[in-house]
């Protein structure tokens, strides 16, 4: 399988998607997964829900085999690090990775009802002024089917800002105000979790294939990751970074957090 190198440079984040991102708390990038990933990611996905007892022990995780391919890939890297963090260091990244999980959506079955994340604290969205962004949770969906009007995870756009509690009726799904989106496979969503959204009944007859992680600064943590080491042990130094703890510098050591291993990682 050739997959783009851990190595190959950011994506940066254009003005036209910080502009988008703060307005509507979301961007879409559509077809920027190459097509060998992009089948082996899908392949990966209907083992891991339908026969994971078929890979090995460790790489029985969406962040596992190809599916760590995409925790870093070139093209979110640069926008997580606008909305996240900058990276501390040339050998580690701002950002870590908090969860992921693989979705297999058959026709007809829907996901989670309208909901959100943080709206307070650390994790929450602010506009910090001067052109930057803090995202807190961050949501990173990598769409491996096509995704047609009607599926997806539609979004409330703007509603990681709004200055007023979403009323009642929007806590269920209402087209009208729940924005969709059309996309080819090999696209990713990137969203604020301080959006609401929603996982919608799957209209196609071919099952909707799907990865998502979550990310946040290396200072902050919302989910507990429960990832074996041996599973991160297994990739490139700086993406192992990715899993680091949560702490930003140990006095005692003069030692900031900018790197990974069995001592340094997320619980």
């Amino acid at each position: 399988m050739t997959t783009v190198p851990s190595t190959a440079d950011p994506v940066p984040m254009s003005e036209e998607q910080k502009f988008l991102f703060d307005l509507k708390g979301w961007i879409l990038l559509p077809a920027v997964l190459e097509q060998d990933l992009l089948q082996a990611c899908r392949e990966h996905v209907r083992k891991l829900r339908g026969e994971p007892e078929s890979l090995p022990e460790f790489e029985r995780y969406s962040l596992a085999g190809p599916g760590a391919e995409l925790v870093d890939h070139p093209a979110i890297t640069g926008i997580l690090r606008e909305i996240l963090a900058p990276d501390p260091s040339e050998d580690s990244w701002g950002f870590r990775c908090e969860s992921s999980f693989p979705m297999v959506r058959e026709q007809g079955s829907s996901g989670s009802a309208p909901h959100c994340g943080p709206l307070v604290g650390p994790m929450a969205y602010r506009n910090m002024g001067n052109g930057t962004i803090w995202s807190g949770l961050t949501r990173v969906v990598w769409e491996l089917s096509p995704v047609h009007k009607g599926g997806g995870t539609p979004i409330l756009s703007g509603s990681h800002k709004a200055a007023f509690p979403v009323p009642e009726r929007f806590h269920q799904f209402d087209r009208a105000v729940y924005e969709e989106y059309e996309c080819p496979a090999g696209s990713v969503i990137i969203f604020s979790e301080s959006c609401w959204h929603v996982g919608t009944e799957w209209p196609d007859e071919a099952a909707r294939l799907a990865i998502f992680n979550c990310y946040c600064s290396y200072l902050t943590q919302w989910h507990k990751l429960n990832l074996p080491h041996e599973v991160v042990a297994a990739m490139s130094p700086k993406r192992q970074t990715a899993f680091r703890g949560t702490w930003g510098h140990n006095f005692r050591d003069q030692q900031p957090n900018n790197y990974y291993d069995e001592t340094n990682q997320a619980h």
